[in-house]
């Protein structure tokens, strides 16, 4: 289920006040760009579709992050069109566009999901600063005449990614 903060019902008002034929392509773009990894839109491209659509620049990035946001969520959970679609309803997305997400999504999602698939799992980065180690050997001795395995420490210090300057 898609919990919706301020921003992203701040995002679906501005795309409700999109014409339907230029919203099909600007979510085309954006779902193309996901699955490449590439930021949707250049600045210059970025200036000239909010002087097209009327929009500031705050307006405009609240409607590309809650596209972004959907359509990774939708990605992540491999979800159908039409569940999408029911999703975005309480949001108050127009239904007009709702048809237009679910659109995108059939033709688009497949690759964006697989493009997720090749994506490796991210975790907060660790930096190794400093590596120790230290074999111990034990051979046999006088009373014992068996010989034991070897044992072998290997200390890694670790600074998490924050921690570095």
């Amino acid at each position: 289920m898609l919990q919706f903060n301020k921003k992203f019902v701040a995002g679906i008002d501005v795309a409700n006040r999109f014409q339907v034929d230029r919203f099909s392509l600007f979510l085309e773009r954006i779902i193309t760009k996901l699955s490449k990894k590439e930021k949707p839109f250049s600045m210059a491209e970025e200036e000239r579709l909010m002087q097209i659509v009327g929009l500031s620049a705050e307006e405009f990035h609240l409607l590309v992050d809650a596209c972004n946001f959907v359509f990774e969520k939708a990605a992540a959970e491999s979800m159908t069109a039409t569940l999408i679609k029911d999703l975005l309803k309480p949001a108050g997305l127009s239904a007009a566009l709702l048809a237009v997400f679910e659109g995108v999504w059939k033709v688009k999602g497949q690759a964006l999901v697989d493009a997720f698939k090749e994506k490796p799992f991210e975790t907060p980065a660790d930096v190794l600063v400093d590596v120790q180690w230290r074999v111990h050997l034990q051979v046999a001795g006088g009373e014992s005449n068996h010989n034991l395995d070897p044992l072998g420490i290997l200390q890694l210090r670790l600074l998490s990614s924050n921690q570095c300057s």
